[in-house]
């Protein structure tokens, strides 16, 4: 188990370019728009179809139409009832559930793009793909607090809880040579950093079989032997983009002996959440677990909405345990006190004891604990 745990919100990809959840389905809509948006059509144009059609819904009750979580669920929960304004069937709404998921997996990967180094005083020297800014100093930090040392044998400080469906903290961790331990088997491996991505992630697919439904990770090396960077395009450009959810389908990957599904393994942040536990219950269950012995608790760009009654009782349950938290860090743009007043109403009295809250966003937050948490207790959490 670990001593510190992080818990990532959308607001930790910000600067990454991911869009908040307010804000998704805007910059999805300007992309379906853009030159190049033609081939978004399919799948984005029956979202915002059936977006349309839940107007006279709006009218009637509280249902936030600009927000991708609402709609999201608004959509799971018409495929639970067979009932969805626009859609006849059943089946109608269920793809429109998958049309919903491939916009998530494309507008993620049309904003958050990778930064290339490349060092043109050197001709030889090839060019490397980088994480995301943010993300690149957060795997760095992680690597500090894990005393930076080779993979196998370095203290396991650190565990990452994220609602994020994006892979740039992944692929910061590939780079930093202690990739993601999706923790989705019992097993552990020490050279990995555990990364528990509750709503599912753009590079997992689910075994075909429904005995099983197993999550299959489509881990980075695999993926670079399938799919080769072009050096010249490297060299042309200054970012490239990382498209494993829509190429998943190249993945090839198995389970059971058969093919697995390949569309991205993408969960709606409701409370609901029966139709998908198998496969996703050992992360859920792992990350209570984690919560449960963590004594430093750091949230950076999550505002915990009122709707997430799922992770309320995630954190009520999971963290009980014999540890004593000593700090619970909230780190949130917002400055109205609207998140900090969120998180006091979730703490027990022992935790608000170790409460702090910092209006300040992914980044300087990294820096904040650097500075306040790592330089002041290098060998000791305490």
């Amino acid at each position: 188990m670990s001593e510190i745990v992080f818990i990532l919100g959308a607001g930790a990809s910000k600067r990454a370019g991911g869009p908040l959840m307010a804000e998704f389905l805007d910059v999805a809509d300007e992309l379906r728009e853009s030159e190049d948006g033609k081939e978004l059509k399919d799948d984005f144009d029956p979202v915002f179809d059936a977006i349309a059609y839940l107007q006279p819904v709006h009218s009637k009750a509280a249902l936030d139409l600009y927000n991708i979580e609402s709609v999201f669920a608004a959509f799971e929960m018409g495929k639970l009832l067979g009932k969805l304004p626009g859609k006849e069937t059943r089946a109608e709404t269920e793809q429109l559930l998958t049309h919903i998921k491939t916009l998530i997996v494309k507008t993620l990967e049309r904003k958050i793009l990778f930064p290339i180094l490349k060092d043109n005083t050197l001709p030889n020297k090839p060019a490397f793909i980088l994480p995301p800014k943010p993300y690149h100093s957060f795997a760095q930090l992680l690597n500090d607090l894990n005393d930076g040392g080779p993979g196998i044998g370095r203290r396991k400080r650190c565990t990452i809880i994220t609602f994020n469906y994006d892979i740039a903290l992944d692929y910061a961790l590939h780079t930093q040579k202690h990739p993601a331990d999706y923790c989705l088997s019992e097993s552990e491996d020490p050279a990995r950093t555990y990364l528990m991505k509750l709503h599912g992630s753009l590079n997992w697919a689910r075994c075909s079989k429904p005995e099983c439904r197993k999550i299959v990770p489509w881990h980075f090396p695999d993926y670079f032997s399938r799919n080769g960077v072009d050096p010249f395009y490297l060299q042309e450009h200054d970012s490239y983009p990382l498209p494993l959810g829509s190429r998943l389908p190249s993945s090839k990957l198995k389970c059971c002996g058969d093919d697995c599904e390949y569309v991205p393994v993408i969960v709606p942040p409701t409370w609901n959440k029966t139709e998908h536990h198998q496969g996703l219950s050992v992360v859920w269950t792992r990350a209570a677990s984690e919560l449960s012995d963590a004594e430093n608790i750091f949230v950076c760009g999550y505002s915990l909405p009122e709707s997430d009654l799922f992770f309320r009782y995630l954190f009520a349950l999971g963290s009980v345990g014999r540890s004593l938290i000593k700090r619970f860090w909230v780190f949130d743009p917002d400055d109205t006190g609207g998140v900090r007043d969120r998180f006091l109403g979730l703490l027990g009295q022992a935790a608000k004891d170790r409460f702090r809250y910092e209006p300040m966003g992914f980044i300087s937050a990294i820096k904040f604990i650097r500075k306040e948490f790592l330089k002041k207790n290098p060998d000791d959490s305490s």
